[in-house]
């Protein structure tokens, strides 16, 4: 079987847990002796960069990366105002011109099977022409980034607006019918199917495996773990209020974001914080064994976020704010607090029970 995997970044350009999915499911089918070819975003270096580029990579992973035609890369997205993302979004939409380096690849490969993520980035125009060349066609759904441009929604989000709802509207065409389309968590398939997508595609839910690589022995003071983007709707400054009313144990940080310069002026003079910045996959490992509990203090929509799982199989506990599909991942096997999204006062609550 020749899978293709298309995804807007992938490694080493990495930014969230999608792409760590993703790597893992492309090194497993390799493993399990399918044909395995990606599709992904390469930054801008000259202008042959949109010409496609095929190289070996780690895990010996055959990848195709081009960069994507458009007034910027969505790695610069966040740097822009509104009414340039508006256009950047709406390139990103129609842009035929991705479709048909894609297409070139496609045909190339001989693709029998098409698994996309996230599209925003490498173009919208990608499932349609999948379903042209008549190639089955699976989609996984990581989070709501075909509701919302920005792909960050509160916590507690009921009702669209208009900019949503026509957003949605032509979001829903470009999708077409993909033959599977592949939800991470309940909470993620019932948020798209009340709002009319995928109305013609078999629906599937990805139930990951919850076991525990290693148990926690330590007789160390505990040390909690928070990684993830430094961006509000992270819940950052959260945990950072929170932590200014604990007392004991260890907090360390891992990640990057346009609150990385806050969170350092935070921590200066604090010698119970340790801030690490991006790791490699090797280096994440590392911290998660050394380790005790997880702080996922988000508060925006969640799919099934992958640090949780990461964690749990590191033998982590784990205080999460109850959003979105967090809760699906609480078994009889694991230690597992929940929160209400935002609230400082039960984060110190369950960090102190912690200790």
């Amino acid at each position: 079987m020749n899978i293709c995997y298309i995804n807007n970044l992938f490694f080493p350009y990495s930014v969230g847990g999608a792409e760590e999915v993703v790597f893992d499911l492309v090194k497993n089918e390799i493993k399990s002796g399918n044909e395995v070819v990606v599709i992904s975003w390469q930054p801008w270096y000259g202008w042959n960069s949109w010409q496609p580029k095929l190289s070996i990579e780690a895990e010996g992973i055959k990848i195709y990366r081009f960069w994507v035609p458009n007034i910027f890369s969505y790695k610069n997205l966040g740097k822009h105002g509104f009414l340039t993302k508006l256009v950047w979004h709406f390139f990103d939409i129609f842009n035929f011109w991705s479709a048909h380096i894609i297409k070139s690849i496609l045909i190339k490969e001989k693709s029998t099977v098409v698994n996309t993520h996230n599209l925003m980035g490498i173009g919208f125009g990608v499932p349609r022409l999948i379903q042209k060349l008549k190639i089955k066609h699976l989609h996984t759904v990581h989070d709501v980034q075909l509701i919302e441009p920005s792909g960050i929604l509160s916590w507690n989000h009921q009702t669209d607006n208009i900019w949503q709802k026509i957003y949605q509207r032509l979001i829903r065409q470009k999708m077409g019918t993909p033959d599977e389309i592949i939800f991470l968590s309940e909470f993620m398939k019932d948020f798209y199917l009340r709002r009319n997508f995928f109305k013609n595609s078999l629906i599937k839910i990805d139930s990951p495996e919850l076991f525990c690589l290693s148990e926690k022995n330590s007789s160390h003071s505990k040390i909690f773990l928070f990684v993830g983007s430094l961006v509000k709707p992270k819940g950052v400054e959260i945990l950072l209020k929170a932590w200014d009313k604990v007392t004991d144990g260890e907090l360390r940080l891992v990640g990057d974001g346009n609150l990385r310069k806050e969170v350092e002026n935070w921590a200066k003079g604090k010698n119970n914080v340790k801030i690490y910045g991006r790791l490699t996959r090797s280096e994440l490992v590392e911290i998660y064994k050394k380790s005790d509990v997880l702080i996922f203090p988000s508060i925006c929509i969640e799919n099934r976020p992958n640090v949780i799982v990461e964690a749990m199989q590191f033998g982590l506990n784990v205080i999460a704010a109850d959003t979105g599909g967090v809760k699906e991942l609480i078994t009889d096997k694991n230690k597992f607090v929940l929160i209400e999204p935002g609230n400082v006062e039960q984060l110190v609550e369950k960090i102190k029970a912690a200790l």
